[in-house]
C-alpha cells in the first residue's frame, strides 16, 4: 500500500518537473529566438549536403524501382538467388538511373547554353544601335517639353557626345568629359572594392555548392542502397516507442506523405513538359526569337504553381524587347493566356488528380503558402495541404464511424432534416 502511495507523489514530481523543465526551456527559446535560429542556421548549412542527397534520392526513387523490377525480371526471374546477386542488381538500377539523370540535364544544357551563347552576342553586336535609340528617343522628349530641355540640355550634350565618340571608336576630349571622370572618381571608383568582394563570395559559393552536389550525390547512391533498412528501423522505431495502433497510423499516414510528395512531383513534371511543348510550338509559330531557350525557360519555371510562366516570362520578354517591342507585347499577351490555361484548366486539373486535391483546394494552398514562405511555399504548398488535408480527413472519418454517421460527402448535400431527430 505504501509502495502505490509513494509511487503516486513520485509520478507527480517527475510531471511536475517535466512542467518546469519544459517551461524554462520555452522562456530560453523565447528570449534567445535569434540565437536559436542562427543555431539552427548553422546545423542546416552543415548539412545541406544531405538534404540535397535526399532530395536527389526521392527524385530517382521511381526511376530506380522501375529498373531495379525490370532488371529483376530479366537477370534473376523466379530463379532463387543469393542476397549479393540482389545487391548487385540494385547497384546496377542505381548507377543507370544516375546516367539517365546526368543525361536529362546535359540535354537541358546542350539546348539551352547555345541558344544563350547567340543572345548574349545579339545583344552586344546590337547594343550601339539600342544606345542610339534611346538617345533619339531623349532628344524628342527634350523637344516636346522646353522647360526640361533648357535644364538638362547641357549635361545631356556632353554626356550624348562622348557617348556618341566611344560608340564610333574616338577617345572624347577630357574637357568633355571632365563632369563625367569626376563622378566615376567620386561614385564608381569607391563601389569597386564592393564589386569585386561580391564576385569573389559568388565565386566562393559557387564552389561550395559544387562540392554540395558532389556529396549530395554520394549521399544519394547510400540512401537508395539503404532506403529498405532505413524503412525498417524506422518502423521498428515508432513501433518501439508507440501502441501499436498509433503506429500503425504514422507508418500509414508516412505512406500517404510519400503518395502524396511523388503525385505531386510527377504531376508538376508532366504539366511543365506539357507546357514547355505548348511554348516551343507556338514561339516557333508566331516567329518569336530564340524559341527553343523561351520553351526551356517557360518549362523549368513552370514548376512553380500558378507563378511559374509569369516568373519565366520576365526574362523571355526582355530577350524578345531587345529584338522587337511589337513581339514583345504579342509574347506578353501569350503568356497571359498560356498561364490562364495552366493555372485554371492544366495546372489543377493535373494537380489536383495526383494529390487529392480539388482544384480551389490547390489554388488556395498555393497562395497561402506563397504568401507565407514565398517561392518555397509556392513550390510545396500544394503537397503540404495535402498532407494536412489527408490527416483532417482521416479524422473526420473516424468521428463519423463513431457515431454511426455517414462518410460520403452527397449525404450531406441538400440536408436539412436533423440526423438525431431522424434517429429519435
Amino acid at each position: 500500500m505504501n509502495e502505490h502511495k509513494y509511487r503516486g507523489y513520485v509520478a507527480a514530481g517527475v510531471t511536475a518537473f517535466a512542467v518546469i523543465a519544459a517551461s524554462l526551456f520555452l522562456f530560453f527559446t523565447i528570449y534567445n529566438f535569434s540565437k536559436v535560429c542562427a543555431i539552427f542556421n548553422t546545423l542546416a548549412l552543415i548539412l545541406r549536403p544531405i538534404f540535397y542527397g535526399l532530395v536527389l534520392a526521392f527524385l530517382l526513387l521511381p526511376v530506380h524501382r522501375f529498373l531495379y523490377e525490370f532488371l529483376s525480371e530479366l537477370l534473376i526471374g523466379t530463379r532463387q538467388v543469393s542476397a549479393r546477386m540482389k545487391g548487385l542488381v540494385n547497384f546496377v538500377a542505381i548507377l543507370l538511373s544516375l546516367i539517365l539523370a546526368f543525361f536529362v540535364v546535359y540535354i537541358l544544357l546542350a539546348m539551352v547554353l547555345p541558344q544563350v551563347y547567340l543572345s548574349i552576342v545579339g545583344l552586344v553586336e546590337a547594343f550601339p544601335g539600342y544606345i542610339r535609340s534611346i538617345q533619339g528617343g531623349i532628344t524628342k522628349f527634350l523637344e516636346d517639353n522646353p522647360e526640361l530641355q533648357q535644364a538638362l540640355l547641357p549635361y545631356y550634350g556632353s554626356m550624348a557626345m562622348s557617348a556618341e565618340q566611344w560608340l564610333s571608336g574616338i577617345v572624347p576630349d577630357l574637357e568633355s568629359v571632365e563632369g563625367i571622370v569626376g563622378w566615376m572618381k567620386a561614385d564608381i571608383l569607391p563601389q569597386l572594392t564592393g564589386v569585386v568582394t561580391s564576385v569573389s563570395s559568388g565565386v566562393v559559393a559557387l564552389l561550395m555548392l559544387l562540392k554540395d552536389l558532389l556529396i549530395a550525390i554520394i549521399v544519394s547512391v547510400y540512401v537508395l542502397a539503404m532506403k529498405d533498412v532505413f524503412a525498417a528501423q524506422s518502423k521498428k522505431i515508432v513501433y518501439s516507442f508507440c501502441p501499436t495502433n498509433i503506429a500503425d497510423f504514422l507508418v500509414e499516414e508516412t505512406r500517404s506523405v510519400y503518395r502524396i510528395l511523388s503525385g505531386f512531383i510527377n504531376g508538376k513534371l508532366v504539366d511543365s513538359l506539357i507546357i514547355g511543348i505548348l511554348a516551343l510550338i507556338c514561339c516557333t509559330l508566331f516567329r518569336f526569337p530564340y524559341p527553343m531557350l523561351l520553351a526551356v525557360i517557360i518549362g523549368v519555371t513552370n514548376v512553380i504553381p500558378f507563378f511559374g510562366p509569369f516568373i519565366g516570362a520576365i526574362p523571355c520578354a526582355l530577350l524578345i524587347l531587345l529584338v522587337s517591342p511589337l513581339q514583345c507585347l504579342y509574347f506578353v499577351i501569350f503568356i497571359f493566356i498560356l498561364q490562364q490555361f495552366d493555372g485554371n484548366i492544366l495546372g489543377p486539373k493535373i494537380l489536383g488528380d495526383s494529390t487529392g486535391l480539388a482544384s480551389f483546394w490547390v489554388l488556395f494552398s498555393i497562395l497561402l503558402f506563397g504568401g507565407m514562405f514565398g517561392f518555397a511555399g509556392m513550390v510545396l504548398g500544394v503537397p503540404v495541404f495535402a498532407m494536412f488535408y489527408s490527416v483532417v480527413s482521416r479524422l473526420v472519418r473516424y468521428g463519423l464511424q463513431k457515431r454511426n454517421m455517414p462518410l460520403e460527402t452527397k449525404d450531406y448535400m441538400g440536408k436539412t432534416e436533423p440526423f438525431a431527430k431522424k434517429e429519435g
